[in-house]
């Protein structure tokens, strides 16, 4: 019997796992999945991608067309690597979960992309730091993994033990004037379907911890979520401490929909960026 996830990473790394093959995931993460790649195409020039930087365009070149490189942590399995890529010189994926980063391969070999153009690897640069008394390797440490144009972190944010120290190791590997985007759950918006009726509030412990929102709604997930989501003001104050400027917010404009039946969340999404000062 293999031991119990010990580490918050462990413990995102066994969870996912269990969600690389798409039999596994909920209908709802498909819609949320769906719903996701429709505002990053309807946001490219907002979010820092020039909607007419189409890389496949009918004579589009390296010389026509700027080299765009994108980081697509905590990728899953590529859909929005996926999505971008027609927009970006070349896509690397990063992913605490083996499995994930499997899928995210294999999609790519199968729709013919070349390795150099789309690929991820396993890994976490995101655990926290030692204290410097203690050695520690920095990971991904090459220069191949430092100066991307664009930073993707789409709903993972909730998942990492200190939001504010990963954006600012993610930023850390931007190049100068590049982006950070970030896709997470809306605090406030929350809306709870426990009775039967809608119920509009915050859940116990908001601030840090388990949420128990997420317990009912994605059975075995509740152990990998340390916020049930972020404000605004605070996601602008995480973007200052990192040294980011031109800091831009908007909430989607739908409800997006968590589980079904009774114990169903709704709540927004919010897509948030900057760029390195």
């Amino acid at each position: 019997m293999s031991p119990e996830p010990s580490t918050l990473a462990d413990k995102n790394q066994a969870y996912f796992d269990t969600l690389a093959s798409p039999s596994n995931r909920h209908p709802w993460m498909k819609d949320l999945t769906n719903q996701i790649q429709t505002e990053l195409i309807a946001r490219l020039d907002w979010i820092g991608i020039l909607a007419n930087n189409n890389q496949d365009a009918p004579g589009a070149s390296e010389q026509t067309t700027p080299r765009i490189r994108l980081l697509d942590y905590a990728c899953g399995s590529g859909e929005l690597s996926r999505t971008l890529l027609p927009y970006v010189s070349e896509a690397r994926g990063i992913d605490v979960s083996g499995a994930m980063v499997r899928e995210y391969n294999d999609h790519a070999l199968a729709a013919g992309i070349p390795e150099e153009k789309m690929h991820a690897v396993q890994g976490n640069i995101l655990a926290p730091s030692l204290p410097p008394s203690e050695s520690q390797e920095i990971p991904f440490a090459e220069k191949e993994w430092f100066d991307f144009d664009i930073i993707l972190l789409s709903m993972a944010l909730h998942h990492v033990p200190s939001p504010s120290d990963a954006i600012t190791k993610l930023t850390a590997r931007l190049a100068q004037g590049g982006v950070l985007i970030i896709i997470d759950w809306l605090l406030s918006s929350i809306v709870y379907h426990d009775s039967g009726e809608p119920r509009f509030g915050l859940p116990s412990h908001h601030g840090g911890g388990n949420n128990n929102h997420a317990h009912n709604v994605v059975p075995g997930s509740e152990h990998t979520i340390t916020r049930a989501g972020f404000e605004k003001e605070e996601m602008e104050g995480f973007f200052r401490d990192a040294g980011c400027v031109d800091v831009g917010f908007l909430g989607f404009e739908e409800m997006t929909r968590l589980g079904d039946g009774e114990g169903a969340v709704e709540q927004k999404l919010f897509v948030a960026r900057t760029r390195k000062g």
